[in-house]
């Protein structure tokens, strides 16, 4: 990668614009990095204001896109704007010519809007994963990696995710000195562990309009770590388990058993980021019972290991 082409539109997150200019916009050949040309392209070569603050002026229109050899769509704050045509058509073409197309944070709706993603693994912000499902049905949305690769194009989750990406590429085409030179200069691990899933904000618990189940939830989540279990929410409703589990979707939108793991799995995270309890109690706090099954449970839902998590998250 010699050649670095940035796609520049209406709306694009400045912080986005900042990833890559640190990546690939810095003179560190005395770090057998680089260099590299840096082309800013635009549907028009006027100043461009960024988001949510200062502005750009692009120095090659679109047509400079169709011989780099990395193409890079950045964030808008509004990924459901509309990408001009001629930027669809220079991506498309630059990607037929060879370059590998890649995208910060919701830059993959770019992507999509120009097709590039079509059948395609991607992922995006995880806070923009159902819009992304939703507006592009034929995309294959992957919710918890930090990048997604497919084929030479490649689509981050988050913007702090697109230095994960751009590592990535520096090590696939650069070589991994390159990389751990690269991200000790930008003082971060040359490979994150785990994926998005731990980032997401975890909301508080939904209590249901339905009394009976509205009171066994109650007590449900003032006894997490009581060897519960779904007989006993049952017991608790006087209703036979099959009423009940009826009852709990309808109401719930979820299973018992799915809702009851997720609570134990919250109040573990809520234990690891506030307290220095040892994984053997908060296992035992939040009723996942043992160490083991502590870490296979939060390996399943957030793909990382209760201590990451307490490195990542602890206050």
């Amino acid at each position: 990668m010699r050649t670095i082409g940035v796609l520049l539109l209406p709306g694009t997150r400045v912080f986005d614009f900042a990833v890559v200019n640190e990546v690939w916009n810095l003179d560190r050949t005395p770090h057998d990095l680089g260099p590299f040309e840096f082309r800013l392209c635009a549907p028009a070569t006027r100043l461009l204001p960024l988001r949510p603050a200062g502005s750009v002026t692009p120095t090659h229109g679109l047509a400079a896109l169709a011989d780099c050899d990395l193409v890079i769509a950045l964030g808008r704050v509004d990924p459901r704007a509309p990408v001009p045509t001629p930027a669809r058509v220079a991506l498309r073409a630059a990607h037929a010519a060879g370059a590998t197309v890649a995208a910060l944070c919701s830059g993959a709706f770019t992507l999509a809007a120009a097709g590039l993603l079509d059948g395609r693994r991607a992922t995006t912000h995880w806070a923009l994963l159902d819009d992304l499902a939703t507006l592009y049905p034929s995309v294959q949305v992957d919710r918890d990696v930090l990048f997604a690769e497919d084929n030479d194009i490649l689509t981050s989750a988050g913007v702090v995710g697109g230095l994960d990406l751009c590592l990535h590429l520096v090590r696939r085409d650069l070589g991994p000195r390159a990389a751990t030179t690269l991200a000790r200069r930008l003082v971060m691990p040359p490979v994150r562990e785990g994926g998005q899933a731990q980032y997401v904000e975890t909301p508080l618990p939904t209590r249901p309009d339905r009394g009976d189940i509205a009171s066994t939830v109650d007590w449900a989540l003032t006894a997490l770590a009581n060897p519960i279990g779904v007989p006993d929410l049952a017991g608790r409703t006087r209703m036979s388990p099959r009423a009940f589990h009826r009852a709990f979707v309808a109401t719930m939108g979820d299973t018992p058993g799915r809702w009851l793991l997720l609570q134990r799995l919250r109040r573990a995270q809520l234990l690891l980021e506030t307290t220095n309890l040892s994984i053997d109690r908060v296992a035992a706090h939040s009723g996942l019972g043992t160490p083991t099954n502590l870490r296979r449970r939060m390996r399943s839902e957030f793909g990382t290991t209760p201590s990451t998590y307490r490195r990542t998250f602890a206050g």
